[in-house]
């Protein structure tokens, strides 16, 4: 019985892991990239949280607070919103905008 007990301890807490989204450095990853892409190569991420996140169409739809620097420290601005993350090829990728503020 505890052999029992412990595989499905275990086997709850993995898919309680999966079911979560993104980890916090694997979002701020993603979304490291995602400024890239939408602005400047030299942006980087000052500060960067993530609240919780929920199962959505497509993805995991995840509040985040981050502030950015970039264009040789010209832009430097808070930027929040809920963004959708889902893993694509391995790795997650911020994949849409369900609201921003700057």
């Amino acid at each position: 019985m505890p052999k029992t007990l412990l595989a499905s301890l275990a086997t709850a807490l993995l898919l309680t892991a999966c079911s979560a989204g993104p980890s916090a450095n694997k979002a701020e990853d993603a979304m490291l990239v995602f400024v890239k892409a939408n602005g400047s190569d030299d942006a980087r991420l000052t500060k960067f949280a993530i609240g919780k996140c929920e199962k959505g169409d497509g993805g995991y739809n995840c509040p985040v607070q981050a502030r950015v620097l970039a264009m040789n420290g010209r832009f430097d601005e808070d930027f929040n919103g809920v963004f959708t993350f889902a893993e694509v090829d391995g790795n997650y990728r911020v994949v849409g905008v369900v609201s921003r503020t700057l």
